[in-house]
């Protein structure tokens, strides 16, 4: 898998991997490694999807520096070779992005995560100059994260800028505005490996996308496979019927769950649970969802055929 060639093996369902925590919120790499296990085993492999591991999806902002490198090196482990792994690798600490960039390259990852740093509003500047940094301090592959409701929705001429950067290869992408979502796709999709982030998943491969994120094969595999199959064959009138008979629904039930407790570790792991994958609870101050809602995860499955392992 090596950098240049970004557009032939980063295509797929990116999975939002979840991080595996003990009833006492120990991080459980055991866990982590089988859950990757099973996704690969199921059909998460080379060409056919990526994990992204440490990121919201997996808890990163409860996750000690520490954490963030074992969650990154167990991954690596379980995949052995066979899907792409990359990891978040944001913070506020520009120190901090710099230790997990390096690490994320002696370990040989195929690619990390960053996003404008976060609780101050950077300004585009701001945004160039931390991109700059990293990818002077190291040739890890970056994928820019598009985090415009942290405060910064990127101009074009942004992008482009910071794409320009040797490393920055693959671009993880959303925007507030349909239009500009659409002219940055449209104007560098043919150059660089953007990941959908919006749900626009026909939209998106349209525009040239070569994936979108899911939280979705961290416990279906298989069905976010089929979209990406009927994506690519360009049989979107099957795609939007293959979403509709699962995605929307659940996406309801994932909004009843964020007016409990926020975070994605709630969903995400309760879902996996009743799948019957190893998840154990987010962590404080997120809980696991209430048992009404427990209850209709359970029925949302059984109506859609999702399989138990």
């Amino acid at each position: 898998m090596k950098p240049e060639n970004i557009r032939e093996w980063l295509r797929g369902p990116m999975v939002a991997v979840a991080t595996p925590f003990t009833e006492d919120f120990k991080l459980d790499l055991d866990a982590l490694k089988s859950n990757i296990r099973v996704m690969i085993d199921r059909g998460v492999t080379t060409g056919n999807g990526t994990l992204l591991v440490g990121g919201a999806g997996g808890e990163h902002p409860t996750l000690s520096i520490q954490e963030r490198k074992d969650v990154m090196s167990a991954s690596m482990e379980a995949a052995n070779g066979e899907v792409p792994v990359l990891s978040s690798i944001q913070h506020t600490d520009y120190r901090s992005i710099i230790d997990m960039a390096k690490h994320a390259e002696s370990i040989g990852l195929q690619g990390a995560q960053l996003g404008p740093t976060y609780y101050y509003e950077p300004t585009e500047d701001d945004a160039y100059r931390l991109f700059e940094l990293v990818a002077n301090e190291s040739d890890i592959t970056l994928m820019l994260y598009h985090t415009w409701w942290e405060g910064l929705t990127m101009s074009l001429a942004l992008v482009e800028r910071i794409v320009s950067l040797p490393t920055v290869r693959s671009v993880k992408w959303s925007s507030p505005d349909p239009a500009h979502y659409r002219t940055v796709m449209k104007e560098m999709s043919g150059d660089v490996a953007f990941i959908d982030n919006s749900n626009s998943h026909i939209q998106s491969h349209i525009y040239g996308a070569l994936g979108f994120i899911t939280h979705l094969s961290g416990f279906w595999p298989e069905y976010p496979l089929k979209i990406w199959q009927q994506l690519e064959a360009h049989d979107y009138t099957a795609a939007e019927e293959t979403l509709a008979a699962f995605k929307w629904k659940w996406t309801e039930w994932r909004s009843q769950v964020a007016a409990v407790t926020g975070g994605e570790g709630p969903f995400i792991k309760a879902a996996m649970e009743e799948a019957g994958l190893p998840a154990g609870p987010p962590r404080p101050p997120s809980i696991r969802p209430p048992g009404n809602l427990l209850k209709s995860l359970k029925e949302l499955f059984d109506e859609c055929g999702v399989p138990r392992v």
